[in-house]
C-alpha cells in the first residue's frame, strides 16, 4: 500500500480530520511561541540571561509534569483534556500579547515584565505536557485499527513540517507584518479555532475506579515505580545509556543555540532579531543531507563512527559561527577573502551552519535508532520519559550559565566555546562506545490497540495472520 492509499481513508474520517487540523493549529502556535518570546525579550531588555530564562520556563514543565501526565490521562476523558488545555492556551497567548504591548511601549517595569512572561510561558508549556499524550491517545478512539499506522505517520510528518513552517516562514513574516503583539494574537486565534474543532470530537469515557482516594494513591505509587523501572533499565543497558546521553548533549546544544540566536542576529551581526532563523535555518539543509546519508550508509558502519563524526562536524560548525561572530556588529557587512572569493559573514554562515546541521543529524538519528531498538514495547514509554526528562534536566543549568556568560563575555565567545568543548566530548564518547559489540535489536511485543466494538480475540487472529505471512 502506498502512502496515498494509506492517507486518504483517515483524511475522509471527519473526526480524524478535526483532530489533525487542531494538531496543525496547536503546533503552529506552540512552535512559534518560544521564538516569539525570545524576540520579545531581546527587543525589550536585550539580555541573554533573560532569554535563557524563557527557554528554562519552556523546558522545565517537561521535567516536572511529563512523568505524571500519563497518570492524569487515565482518570480524565481525553476530549476534556484536549478542549480545556487548548482553551487555557488561548488565554495564555492573550496575556502574552498584552505583555508584549506593555513591554514594547515601556509601560511596565522591566523586571515585572520578564517575570510575567516567564510565568505565562511556563503555564503554556505545562498545559502542553498534558495535551500531547491526550492527543496521541485519542487517535485509536476515532480511527479504525488498520488505519492507525497511516494516522500516526501523518501526525509525525505534520510535526516535522510545522517546525519548519513556523520557525522559518510564519514567525518572520508575522513579526514583520503584524508586530510582536499581533503575532501573539494570531497564536491565540490558532488555539481558539483548534478548541472549537476539538469540541466536536466524540466523547470518550475515563477509566472507572471504585474509590477515588484509593485509586489516586495506587496510581501515584504505580507511577513512581514505573518511572524508577525506566531509569533502572536505561542504567543497566550501557549502549542505551550512551545513546540517551548523546541525545541529551544535542538537545542541550540546540537549546543553547536557540537561546543565543536572537542576540547573535541583533547584537553580533546587527540584523533584526526576527531574522535569527535565517542565520541558523541553513542547518536544516545539513540535517536533510545527513539524513539521506545515514539511511543509505549508516547500517554498514560501526555504531561509534556516526556519533564521532557528528560531534566533530558540529564542533567545526560552531567554531566557525563563533569566529565569524567575533567581528561584532560589523560582521554582517565585513568581507572575508576565501580562496580569492570575497564573501560576507552572512554567506559564510550559510556554509558553516549546514556543517553543524550535518553533525547534529549524525548524532541524533543513530541515538534515536538505538533507543527504539534497545527498548521493548513494555518499557519504551518509560525509556522515552527518561530520555526527555534527562535532556530537559541537563539543559536547564547550561542555559542559565550560557545566558549569564554571554552577557559577560559575549555571544560569539559562547558559541565558539560550545564548538571547542565538543571535540574532547567526541573523543570520550568514542572511547566509551567503541568497546560495545553490535547487539541485535530486541524483539518487539507490540499488541494492536483495540477500538470500541472490536472483539478481544482480534489479537489472536492478528498473530495467526503474522505467522502465515
Amino acid at each position: 500500500m502506498n502512502q496515498a492509499q494509506g492517507y486518504f481513508p483517515v483524511l475522509r474520517n471527519r473526526n480524524f480530520l478535526k483532530l489533525w487540523i487542531a494538531q496543525i493549529l496547536s503546533l503552529m502556535a506552540l512552535q512559534s511561541l518560544l521564538l516569539l518570546a525570545l524576540i520579545l525579550i531581546e527587543q525589550v531588555n536585550q539580555s541573554s540571561i533573560q532569554t535563557a530564562g524563557a527557554i528554562v520556563a519552556f523546558s522545565l514543565p517537561a521535567v516536572i509534569f511529563g512523568p505524571i501526565a500519563g497518570i492524569v490521562l487515565d482518570r480524565i476523558p481525553k476530549k476534556q483534556i484536549l478542549v480545556v488545555s487548548n482553551a487555557a492556551r488561548v488565554a495564555s497567548q492573550a496575556i502574552l500579547a498584552l505583555l508584549a504591548y506593555l513591554g514594547l511601549n515601556r509601560a511596565i517595569d522591566p523586571v515585572l515584565f520578564v517575570t510575567l512572561v516567564y510565568i505565562t510561558i511556563f503555564a503554556t508549556s505545562a498545559i502542553g505536557q498534558f495535551f500531547a499524550p491526550a492527543e496521541g491517545s485519542m487517535i485509536p478512539l476515532i480511527v479504525r485499527r488498520d488505519e492507525l499506522l497511516a494516522a500516526n505517520s501523518l501526525f509525525t510528518l505534520t510535526i516535522v513540517a510545522i517546525q519548519v513552517v513556523a520557525l522559518v516562514i510564519y514567525v518572520p513574516i508575522v513579526v514583520k507584518t503584524a508586530g510582536i503583539f499581533g503575532a501573539f494574537i494570531s497564536l491565540a486565534i490558532f488555539y481558539g479555532i483548534a478548541t472549537v474543532l476539538l469540541m466536536f470530537l466524540p466523547q470518550d469515557t475515563a477509566v472507572h475506579h471504585e474509590s477515588i482516594e484509593r485509586a489516586a494513591e495506587s496510581a501515584v505509587r504505580r507511577g513512581w515505580r514505573e518511572i524508577g523501572e525506566g531509569w533502572q533499565y536505561v542504567i543497566a543497558h550501557k549502549l542505551l545509556l550512551a545513546a540517551i546521553l548523546q541525545f541529551a548533549l544535542v538537545f542541550t546544544i540546540v537549546s543553547v543555540l536557540g537561546e543565543q540566536a536572537p542576540g547573535y542576529a541583533s547584537r553580533v551581526l546587527g540584523m533584526a532579531t526576527e531574522d535569527a532563523v535565517y542565520v541558523f535555518s541553513p542547518a536544516g539543509l545539513g540535517i536533510v543531507i545527513a539524513s539521506l546519508f545515514v539511511v543509505r550508509f549508516g547500517p554498514r558502519l560501526p555504531r561509534f563512527v556516526l556519533p564521532l563524526a557528528g560531534m566533530v562536524l558540529m564542533g567545526l560548525g560552531l567554531v566557525g559561527l563563533g569566529l565569524l561572530g567575533l567581528e561584532g556588529r560589523s560582521a554582517a557587512a565585513t568581507t572575508f577573502n576565501l580562496a580569492g572569493v570575497q564573501l560576507t559573514a552572512v554567506w559564510l554562515i550559510g556554509i558553516v551552519s549546514p556543517i553543524a546541521g550535518i553533525g547534529l543529524a549524525l548524532v541524533l538519528i543513530p541515538a534515536q535508532t538505538i533507543i527504539q531498538e534497545q527498548a521493548t514495547d513494555e518499557i519504551r514509554g518509560r525509556v522515552f520519559t527518561v530520555q526527555l526528562t534527562l535532556a530537559n534536566g541537563l539543559s536547564i543549568p547550561f542555559l542559565l550559565a550560557a545566558g549569564g556568560l554571554a552577557d559577560l563575555f559575549g555571544i560569539a565567545q559562547i558559541v565558539l566555546a560550545l564548538g571547542v568543548i565538543l571535540f574532547p566530548l567526541a573523543f570520550i564518547d568514542w572511547l566509551y562506545v567503541r568497546r560495545f559489540p553490535e547487539p541485535p535489536p530486541l524483539p518487539y511485543h507490540t499488541q494492536p490497540i483495540p477500538v470500541p466494538g472490536e472483539p478481544p480475540v482480534m489479537l489472536e487472529e492478528v498473530n495467526k495472520v503474522q505467522v502465515k505471512s
